[in-house]
């Protein structure tokens, strides 16, 4: 393999909690045209074998630790025996560039928490030699050398006076090409050795045109062209041979998986969206054996007809050699986990439900023995939390309890050994996952008590072992191990075992400082059956959290791939994902493990945050308000949840953790993820966001919503964009202020992309620095605001409950941006509330409307038919014909009929007019029900009015304004 180098986009800023580096039109739409335009040094022939020998080294080698300016650090590497296979250079510059053993790069200026600093140039280095090698480094900064058999695996040594440091990994191989996107591996064990590996490669779509932008012809923002394939790629021990299609391209396709069958074909099985519906499809290849030259593959075949999603597929062969799938299947009104054995005549052979519990089931992994027996593993939130479910299926069948506590337990890898030894992992995390929680904003000012847990917090790895019927765990615990090295969460294991019994377990981990956005790594550790290694991090794994390697056994060790995306300063630095191949070596002989008994404890630790909510929820989406004959639903929601594209740190939690959160621990009826532009701009990480939303469109049971945020800083103002429908990229940000009287440029232009394809906005945390002064409104693509946000504060007026002060508001204090100053300029805006970042189950959008789908909720928030709310709370005014957010003509005095089911006592209920209380009362009953006259209006007046409610244990809700004009 020849040199390589990834360029980055010259002047990105690293992302810290609340600065945002905005970038003109024109600089992020060249950014994004050079996604899908790889540079030259990436380029080799395709066709090609990829060679992987056995004696390659890894070299992580970071420049310029202590650069204070700009600092060249080009030069070049020698071994004293063998060569140097590849240079990497990753931040070195726009003109990096890497040719056989010479490197050209210098430290890059960032902006980290709005101070200027300096980044040295990063090395990844391949070598192929043995470790009596020496490495001499000629740079421009001076000349260091050292021996290999002198830096251990995993540790590192410094060099030039603290200037450089020096890492040895396991080498990384690239497999893919510059062309496409590359993810999702796969791997398969053929009894004579070979892997097979499968992925998909994503072909983006043409870059965006700026003149076309700037013109107003926002087609160029729905690509053409693009989309899915799978690819199949064979290695020998010595070499990948060039990938085969498993499928078409331009498909829209998630997450394959791949097993060899008792007669050596390798089966490759996926989920696809066809028609608006994802079901399963497999195909099976026949390798070529003796003069043959080709392979045969035969035909596609699709598994499932079933309306609703079937995803997350995966696939193992039982001692007969039959093939197994087991996947995630929705089903009436949940998911269930189901199984199918693709044998004719075979027992199993229709597809079946294995799950039982009336709750959603989630991510199934499974595994074979060479008794007979098939394990299933997965996650059920069966008893308001995730616990991990195993079901044997064969000569022992049953179904039993992995994890039952009140902790967050889920994901489950498995994997069983050649003693029919059942190992499993899984994520553990604290009790009341994704309960009220609101971080640590919210300690400036008085809340009540916060007794759930984020998304994403104290997250760590469980391992245990099924030992005839029996749980056990390893005697030295994991724990200790990961916290040696990796102190904060770890997440996502998986499971691999060598040739000498030796598991290993690999894990994602934010191992950068808070200020380097978000930015995960695999780290991989071995039970020998006495004790757990260190963790080692795999060369160029960085990427989001939710990386998934691939692992088969090879000679002594371990073949994992994966993919990576040379990240330096989170999503906004990636450049592209490609897979890896690396080879994870023991340090020795595999002993027979040592096992305790399993110590779990299922008693809770915390109390339940809502003992009613079951209740609570049940009453809303059993309430219906008839108007003039439309019965309407309340649909509780919100599109403003962000996720691991930009946690801005290790905050967030996985995308998929933001649908898990939707659909049980909120009990959601639709939400919109709103991750900045989603991915800043990038192609890939948009499609990815378009994917799993319509993998968990289930209409009418639960809505997913195309939905984003676009974050310019005031007083442009950051928006939630929704979307009416998939395939529409977003609008590039901009940086023109305009002025108070004619307004915005950059707002005036997403206004006429949202019209032009039927989208809308709201501004959130709008009295910040992150919002606006009220120069701009458009109302048929504006018709909200976020008036209340879960991480931070309530927008609608200084002195309100939960409003900001100066000395409490995070993010700058901008009191033009309160709700009341836009109402006050004519502005007709209705009332929802979001989440933000690490807040959960304490803003919800609810919204009044009898269209249960994408278009309807869009509808629902033009009319202003919604109100904002932080509990489960019924509010329900109304003024003769018309509800929230209606405007009208009266002959009569205005009057409001108001209607409250609390989950608390109403402390206070205020009815605002015109920016000014002109009723309130102290009910302090959780029901409400009560008419209100203006018996002081003006004939010939339009006034706006208004109800919030306040329950005594300090939640809150907002209805819309009606708009109402007097005329006797």
């Amino acid at each position: 393999m020849g040199a390589r180098v990834r360029r980055g986009v010259a002047g990105l800023a690293v992302l810290a909690v609340f600065a945002f580096v905005i970038i003109s039109l024109g600089q992020i739409l060249r950014g994004t045209a050079q996604q899908t335009k790889p540079g030259p040094a990436r380029q080799r022939p395709a066709g090609r074998p990829i060679v992987m020998g056995a004696t390659l080294v890894g070299l992580e080698i970071e420049l310029g630790l202590q650069d204070k300016g700009p600092t060249p650090w080009g030069g070049d590497i020698h071994l004293s025996e063998g060569p140097v296979v590849s240079i990497e250079v990753l931040r070195g510059g726009p003109n990096a560039r890497a040719s056989g053993n010479h490197f050209a790069c210098h430290s890059v200026g960032r902006m980290v928490q709005q101070r200027s600093i300096f980044l040295g140039p990063i090395l990844h280095v391949n070598l192929d030699a043995e470790l009596s090698a020496k490495v001499t480094v000629n740079s421009a900064q001076g000349k260091f050398e050292f021996a290999l058999s002198n830096l251990p695996m995993g540790t590192g040594k410094h060099f030039l006076g603290g200037q450089v440091s020096v890492n040895r990994e396991n080498a990384a191989i690239r497999l893919t090409e510059p062309d496409t996107e590359d993810d999702y591996p796969t791997m398969a064990k053929s009894q004579d050795g070979t892997v097979w590996l499968a992925y998909v490669a994503y072909q983006p779509g043409p870059a965006i045109i700026p003149e076309r932008l700037e013109a107003q012809n926002f087609e160029t923002l729905v690509p053409k062209g693009n989309g899915d394939q799978i690819r199949l790629m064979r290695w020998d021990g010595k070499a990948w041979q060039p990938p085969l299609d498993v499928t078409e391209p331009g498909l829209d396709v998630w997450r394959p998986t791949a097993t060899v069958d008792g007669k050596g074909d390798v089966w490759i099985a996926w989920s696809q969206q066809v028609d608006g519906d994802w079901d399963i499809f497999y195909r099976r290849y026949t390798p070529a054996t003796g003069q043959q030259t080709q392979g045969k593959w035969s035909e596609i075949t699709r598994l499932t007809h079933s309306p609703g999603s079937d995803i997350f597929v995966a696939a193992t062969t039982d001692s007969q050699g039959v093939v197994w799938l087991a996947w995630q299947a929705w089903r009436k009104d949940n998911f269930d986990i189901m199984l199918a054995a693709l044998s004719d005549g075979h027992p199993w052979k229709e597809p079946r439900v294995l799950s039982t519990s009336p709750a959603n089931d989630w991510s199934p992994a499974i595994a074979a023995d060479k008794l007979g027996n098939v394990y299933v593993a997965w996650d059920t939130y069966d008893k308001g939390n995730y616990d991990v479910i195993l079901a044997v299926v064969g000569r022992e069948s049953m179904v039993m309890t992995v994890a039952g506590s009140a902790r967050f337990e889920a994901r489950p890898s498995i994997v069983c050994d050649d003693k029919n030894r059942l190992w499993i992992a899984y994520e553990e995390g604290d009790e009341q996952w994704g309960k009220d929680y609101c971080g640590d904003h919210y300690r400036r000012i008085p809340l009540p008590k916060n007794p759930g847990a984020a998304l994403y917090i104290h997250r760590t790895v469980k391992v245990k072992c099924l030992v005839d019927g029996k749980l056990m765990q390893p005697a030295e615990d994991v724990e200790q191990a990961l916290k040696a090295k990796l102190p904060r969460n770890r997440s996502l294991p998986r499971l691999g075992l060598d040739a000498t019994g030796g598991l290993w377990l690999l894990v994602r981990h934010h191992a950068r400082p808070v200020a380097a956005g978000e930015v995960w790594s695999s780290y991989a550790l071995r039970y020998d059956g006495r004790h757990w290694s260190a963790p080692q991090p795999l060369s160029n794994s960085v990427n989001v959290m939710d990386v998934r390697p691939a692992l088969v056994s090879h000679g002594q060790g371990i073949l994992a791939v994966y993919t990576g995306d040379d990240r330096t300063a989170g999503t906004q630095s990636r450049k592209q994902a490609d897979l890896f191949a690396c080879m994870l070596q023991p340090s020795g002989q595999a002993q027979v493990p040592e096992l305790v008994a399993d110590a779990e404890t299922s008693e809770a630790a915390v109390p339940v945050v809502h003992s009613d909510e079951a209740k609570d929820v049940a009453r809303m989406r059993g309430t219906v308000i008839d108007v003039e004959g439309k019965k309407l639903r309340l649909l509780r929601g919100e599109f403003h949840r962000h996720t691991e594209y930009s946690s801005h740190q290790d905050q967030d939690g996985s995308l998929e953790d933001a649908w898990r959160y939707a659909l049980d621990s909120a009990a959601l009826d639709w939400i919109g993820i709103g991750d900045h532009d989603n991915g800043y701009g990038h192609e890939y990480p948009w499609w990815q966001f378009q994917k799993i939303t319509d993998l968990f469109q289930n209409a009418p049971q639960f809505v997913a919503v195309h939905t984003y945020e676009r974050s310019v800083v005031y007083p442009n103002g950051h928006r939630n964009v929704i979307m009416p429908r998939r395939g529409i990229r977003p609008l590039p940000r901009g940086v023109l202020k305009g002025t108070p009287e004619g307004g915005t440029p950059d707002t005036k232009r997403l206004y006429a992309y949202l019209k032009f394809f039927g989208g809308i906005c709201a501004s959130h945390t709008s009295a910040t620095n992150m919002g606006t002064d009220w120069r701009d409104n458009d109302p048929d693509v504006e018709p909200i605001v976020e008036i209340y946000q879960g991480h931070r504060h309530n927008y609608e007026h200084a002195g309100a409950p939960r409003a900001p002060t100066a000395a409490t508001q995070v993010g700058g204090y901008v009191p033009a941006g309160y709700v009341w100053n836009a109402l006050e300029k004519g502005y007709r805006l209705g009332f929802e509330a979001s989440s933000d970042h690490i807040s959960t189950h304490i803003s919800y959008a609810v919204l009044l409307t009898q269209d249960v789908s994408r278009q309807g909720i869009i509808d629902a928030f033009k009319k202003r038919h919604s109100y904002g709310a932080t509990d489960n709370i019924v509010l329900d005014v109304r003024s003769d014909r018309y509800i929230m957010g209606d405007q009208f003509d009266t002959s009569k005095r205005p009057e409001l009929d108001i209607h409250v089911q609390g989950t608390a006592p109403i402390a206070k209920l205020h009815v605002i007019r015109d920016n000014k209380y002109v009723y309130s009362t102290e009910p302090k009953e959780r029901e409400v029900n009560l008419k209100y006259v203006d018996m002081e209006a003006k004939p010939g007046k339009t006034s706006y009015y208004y109800v919030r409610l306040e329950q005594k244990d300090g939640n809150l809700a907002w209805a819309s304004p009606l708009w109402i004009t007097y005329k006797p």
